[in-house]
């Protein structure tokens, strides 16, 4: 390869960059907020008051608010900052919360027709006794997720409907600690939409860790979010809490992995 081809395809792959930026491609920005010791107490006062992000996260989480400040167009900084906080303890009638959230609320999955289920291949979809929490591996689950995501947003014939889908890890240990989280998806959105992950791990009456991630952008694929606990005790029966958020279109939702007895 001569040395004036070298210069062109260099040229070319400059330009391709810039066009993957500039259309949107590029990798979405994020930023994760872990709480120390401090910031967790101020969580566990502040729970379930209500405020906006912008509020919350100047309070507990200052540095990466400023982070966010500098990383992101100001529309979206605003829109975030302005969003309220979900606490999801909106249907204490459901103890697991739900995988699938639509417009309404949270999607019963006995509900779905046979019809439904073999024209979107889920003739092997398992739920726990409420109908609303998908049962089986981490991988047999997102596997029924995605089909499911397909199956609500194609449901209203005018326009997608906007669907949070959610699945919780199970709780693993990882040497003398607990590692916990899950993963979320928007449906009905593109690249255009945000997504907020919310990790929390409940213990010996309360909450004793949180993490959160948000994703500025490409929210209409699966992100994850993990957190480790170093410090359990014998004896406690230990379960995590998964929330998402998102905006273009705004959804919400929660839902639970099950709980297990530490050491396991």
């Amino acid at each position: 390869m001569t040395h004036t081809n070298k210069i062109k395809l260099v040229v070319i792959a400059g330009l391709l960059l810039l066009v993957l930026a500039g259309s949107g491609i590029a990798s979405a920005y994020s930023i994760s907020a872990h709480a120390d010791e401090k910031q967790l107490e101020m969580i566990k006062e502040m729970y379930g008051t209500k405020l906006t992000y912008g509020e919350f996260w100047g309070k507990v989480f200052p540095d990466q608010l400023a982070e966010m400040k500098k990383n992101l167009p100001e529309e979206q900084y605003m829109e975030f900052s302005n969003m309220v906080v979900y606490w999801g303890d909106d249907h204490p009638e459901l103890p697991y919360g739900a995988s699938v959230w639509d417009e309404r609320g949270p999607v019963n999955l006995r509900e779905i027709s046979s019809e439904e289920k073999q024209k979107f291949g889920l003739e092997d979809l398992k739920t726990d006794p409420s109908g609303y929490v998908i049962q089986g591996s981490d991988s047999e689950k997102t596997a029924m997720l995605d089909k499911l995501c397909t199956l609500i947003t194609q449901r209203t014939a005018k326009a997608p409907m906007a669907v949070m889908v959610l699945s919780a890890n199970a709780l693993w240990r990882s040497g003398s600690s607990i590692t916990h989280g899950g993963k979320g998806s928007v449906g009905g959105g593109g690249y255009e939409s945000t997504l907020l992950l919310r990790t929390e791990l409940y213990g010996d009456g309360g909450m004793v860790d949180y993490n959160q991630q948000y994703w500025g952008s490409d929210g209409d694929n699966w992100h994850t979010i993990g957190s480790q606990y170093n410090n359990p005790q014998n004896g406690v029966l230990y379960q995590s809490k998964l929330k998402g958020e998102s905006t273009n279109p705004t959804t919400s939702g929660y839902t639970w992995s099950t709980g297990q007895l530490w050491p396991f």
